[in-house]
């Protein structure tokens, strides 16, 4: 199998409250969002262990299946003049697992060095270098349509996302995207550019991505999140739409995770769905995640007003 390669990205809020509880083994934690790739999910978790900050991965493997990868720990000063990672090797298996570094950086330089008004961006960047006990369909995922170099003379920009160029045309992507359309046809410096870089992109998300906007059917359980985040990005209301009506129609995803991007890529017909399957306050209680303030405000209002509904 060909390397796969993404990054988890996630901005913490009030780290400044994170506490070590000295009268037992147990500390307070963050987590961040759960996201999907290679059909797994994934997250970030912090915590305050004595006087330094923690920082960990999440895999969620199957039984008799195994994920070994290649990982690196990145967060920036405030004055972005300054990093602090660490980089190394893990294997996850069956169960819940954690992977990570206790003592990533002293709290004291987190506090005057890094932390921007209380907030933290953790980036951990994945190499998964093989997986065990997986059929070779649920690794590699086959492009339903080319956006290489066999494409350049359809094309008249060359999108260059990480280590992968995607031949594609400016007018095309602006008909459908405000972002494109003011990238290429304003008064930006790209405009004029033959090959133009898109940052904070995952390849493997962009071509998905790229394959709805060319109407092929790209959107499944593994892709529609990375999908979404690309669309998102990069406003592009017609995929957001796509990945919805397959959310809503198709996807056997749970209920929670459903919510919960409804609330993210604001799909209000998604979110209407779920707030309908939700009768009791034993729905509530299925969908509030561990932190209630990282869900959306306006999910969250709503789930109040069914709990005092339910009375």
């Amino acid at each position: 199998m060909s390397e796969k390669e993404f990054t988890l990205k996630h901005v913490f809020e009030d780290v400044l409250d994170l506490k070590e509880d000295e009268d037992s083994d147990e500390t307070e934690e963050l987590l961040g969002p759960t996201e999907e790739h290679c059909g797994e999910e994934w997250n970030i978790k912090i915590d305050r262990e004595e006087d330094h900050l923690g920082i960990y991965i999440y895999a969620e493997v199957p039984a008799g299946k195994e994920i070994s990868l290649d990982y690196t720990i990145k967060i920036v000063s405030k004055d972005k003049k300054k990093t602090c990672s660490v980089s190394t090797s893990c294997m996850f298996k069956y169960g819940l697992q954690y992977h990570g570094c206790s003592s990533f950086i002293d709290w004291q330089v987190l506090e005057n060095e890094y932390l921007d008004d209380g907030k933290l961006e953790v980036e951990i960047h994945v190499k998964i270098t093989k997986m065990s006990g997986y059929e070779e369909e649920e690794i590699e995922r086959k492009d339903l349509r080319s956006f290489g170099e066999d494409m350049k003379q359809f094309s008249d920009v060359v999108l260059k996302v990480k280590w992968s160029k995607f031949y594609v045309l400016k007018l095309y992507l602006s008909a459908h995207s405000p972002y494109f359309a003011s990238l290429f046809l304003g008064k930006f410096q790209e405009a004029e550019k033959s090959e133009v870089e898109l940052k904070d992109v995952d390849p493997e998300d962009f071509q998905c991505y790229l394959e709805v906007l060319y109407g092929e059917n790209a959107i499944d359980e593994d892709t529609v999140y990375g999908i979404l985040s690309v669309a998102d990005m990069l406003n592009t209301p017609i995929v957001v739409k796509k990945c919805e009506e397959f959310l809503m129609e198709k996807s056997k995803k749970g209920l929670k995770r459903k919510l919960e991007l409804a609330g993210n890529y604001r799909m209000e017909g998604l979110k209407k769905m779920c707030l309908d399957e939700i009768k009791s306050k034993e729905d509530i209680r299925s969908v509030i995640p561990a932190d209630p303030m990282e869900m959306d405000k306006g999910i969250l209002a709503e789930l109040l007003k069914k709990s005092l509904d339910s009375n």
